[in-house]
């Protein structure tokens, strides 16, 4: 069962995936900014919000693939932010058909620095050592303050709500069960990107970890037809911080491709 929300009334049509740790209406004020010239639909990743819970039975990349396919009825634009970046990735390789552009957000697909900046990919490995450890030995609050000290908005651990703490917490053994498709590219995306023949933007935040600007310039560089953008002072929740900023970008990248629907 997946959960969704739907956002906008135009003609374009749009699957926006979010961040690991969070939700679908997480994006509302992103979503709001675009919402004159498409028609969204933002689900919630397996074990996030109302959706189903991951199934250890499989592949948590997979499920979510699966999920977000299965609200698709024709081709449409990607969206995705952080892991939902990931994603985007993973269903324009898997599932090219169904897309029309992509929109990558600081996608974490830190397997593609491995193949071209391996320094970065070791500093990654290295700064995520302390929570995954703590994620480990199921120490799930010091592995979500390090968590968010690293990939949240700057705000500190004890600054946030008492249920977004238990939310965040409850969920980090889902970040564990996302590294073997973003750091091992257990689902051999990296060799498929120069397959990628539609149209992609690759939007950053200026003060993101160096391994995101690193997995930009891999993307830009095995992908044909990429704009990349970067957004000065936002960090990697930058579709939160800078929704404005980062739906204008979005609007105008898409306005630029070609109509779905031929208006007579």
């Amino acid at each position: 069962m997946t959960h969704f929300l739907r956002s906008g009334h135009g003609p374009e049509e749009a699957l926006v995936l979010h961040c690991m740790l969070a939700q679908a209406r997480s994006l509302d004020m992103m979503m709001a900014k675009m919402g004159k010239g498409m028609s969204m639909i933002a689900a919630d990743l397996p074990g996030h919000g109302l959706s189903e819970d991951w199934d250890k039975s499989r592949d948590y990349a997979e499920m979510a693939r699966d999920m977000g396919l299965g609200l698709l009825e024709r081709p449409a634009h990607i969206i995705g932010h952080s892991y939902g970046g990931y994603m985007a990735l993973r269903i324009a390789v898997d599932q090219p058909d169904m897309v029309r552009s992509l929109t990558l957000i600081e996608p974490v697909f830190f397997a593609a620095t491995q193949q071209q900046e391996p320094a970065l990919f070791k500093a990654h490995k290295r700064d995520s050592r302390a929570f995954m450890g703590a994620v480990a030995v199921g120490d799930l609050v010091t592995a979500a303050r390090g968590f968010t000290g690293l990939w949240g908005d700057g705000s500190a651990w004890e600054s946030l709500k008492p249920d977004a703490m238990d939310y965040i917490t409850q969920r980090m053994p889902l970040v564990a069960a996302t590294g073997a498709s973003t750091t091992e590219d257990s689902g051999k995306v990296w060799d498929r990107l120069s397959q990628i023949d539609v149209p992609c933007l690759l939007i950053e935040g200026s003060k993101s970890p160096p391994v995101i600007a690193g997995i930009q310039a891999a993307l830009e560089g095995q992908i044909a037809n990429t704009t990349r953008e970067v957004i000065e002072g936002a960090g990697h929740m930058a579709p939160m911080t800078h929704a404005v900023e980062v739906a204008a970008l979005i609007s105008a990248f898409i306005a630029d491709q070609p109509r779905s629907v031929e208006i007579i």
